[in-house]
């Protein structure tokens, strides 16, 4: 007969949470998240890995849940370390656990729905999403947008994988206006670790708008936005590697940007000044790219100061297609008024050659026509 572990007032101990397998990516990320809120647990594992007994400070190994020896252990284990709730996130862990636990009445509790089942919640509350974008999507495209609620899912889904300031209100936007994108180059001015150019890549071969190019220089003094106040201009700054930050773009990148996509580690202007003269831009984890000159959408993202947003406008926007789609990002924002500034003297500017324009998720989006 199976004896019930003591109860957490006999036993006099702290509550403990258990993480088994925590040799699981998801166990590791649990960990993770469990010492950020300085919360107590144990973390056990049916196969030993030298690497996460150096992430955590205990490592305990317990038979497989179908070994004979398993079921004595593990109630031994509760018992020693008071564990009250178990996080399980291997599927057929969590099953058996479930099952024994409710059949065996023991008193502990499994966190949340197994694996599978988390799987599908997840993607059930990703169709909500869909749903919820799908009539925001074709009023931006100015009609019915052809993309599938498949494709937004999937576009929605990249875009949440990647670090990024992006909202899903701005990337819904995104989606809408490529299917009025003419032919041309789509270029990103300020890309960090790639998560809008992710987006604009995806969209830019979905419809064969054309090649796609990044230019960032991923330097401190490039960042760093002197109009904006001190947590955005010296604080948030400095957190960033930029040694290690182009890598992480590059990463993000790879899965997606065989052959029809670059980058140049440079500063806006250097950068329009190697676009205009070589027109075909080789790196190492991209090949070599070439591009037509003629811009079908350009997402304007660096730095924020005034001079620099209107320095990037007065640079690029000469070689926009007539009926090119600009995206200046940050046209509200609490940071600093340069991208309003921008963008209100261009509305300005050129009323006469503007189909439409619109604010979404903090960006301008213009339309222009010949």
């Amino acid at each position: 007969m199976i004896q019930e572990p003591q109860s957490p007032v006999r036993a006099g101990l702290e509550p403990t949470l258990l993480i088994f397998p925590a040799t699981h990516p998801d166990g590791l990320q649990f960990i993770e998240a469990l010492r950020d809120r300085g919360e107590n647990f144990v973390a056990a594992t049916s196969e030993w890995s030298a690497q996460t007994a150096r992430e955590v400070d205990e490592l305990i190994v317990l038979p497989y849940v179908h070994e004979p020896t398993f079921q004595a252990r593990f109630l031994s284990l509760l018992e020693q370390r008071n564990i009250t709730r178990i996080y399980a996130p291997v599927a057929a862990v969590h099953s058996w656990l479930s099952h024994f636990i409710e059949k065996n009445r023991v008193p502990v509790r499994l966190i949340g729905l197994s694996p599978i089942q988390r799987e599908q919640s997840r993607f059930q509350k990703l169709k909500a999403k869909v749903a919820g974008y799908r009539g925001f999507i074709d009023d931006c495209a100015g009609g019915a947008s052809d993309l599938s609620d498949l494709e937004i899912a999937a576009v929605l889904r990249l875009a949440s994988t990647i670090y990024g300031e992006s909202n899903e209100e701005k990337i819904a936007a995104m989606m809408a206006i490529f299917s009025s994108a003419p032919k041309g180059d789509v270029i990103e001015i300020g890309t960090l670790v790639g998560k809008s150019v992710a987006v604009l890549l995806w969209l830019a071969r979905r419809y064969q708008v054309g090649n796609v190019l990044s230019i960032d220089p991923w330097r401190t003094d490039a960042a760093t936005q002197h109009d904006s106040p001190e947590t955005v201009r010296v604080h948030m700054i400095s957190e960033w590697d930029f040694g290690l930050v182009p890598e992480i773009f590059i990463t993000n990148l790879l899965q997606l940007g065989g052959g029809c996509f670059n980058y140049l580690q440079q500063e806006s202007e250097q950068g329009f000044q190697t676009f205009q003269r070589d027109r075909a831009i080789e790196s190492q984890a991209f090949g070599r790219i070439g591009y037509q000159g003629r811009i079908s959408v350009i997402h304007i993202d660096g730095n924020h100061d005034y001079d620099k947003v209107k320095l990037d406008c007065d640079l690029w926007l000469p070689l926009m297609a007539e009926d090119g789609w600009l995206i200046l990002d940050d046209y509200q924002w609490i940071h600093g008024d340069g991208p309003r500034r921008v963008g209100d003297a261009l509305l300005v500017e050129y009323a006469n050659n503007i189909e439409r324009s619109f604010t979404c998720g903090k960006a301008l989006f213009v339309k222009f026509h010949p």
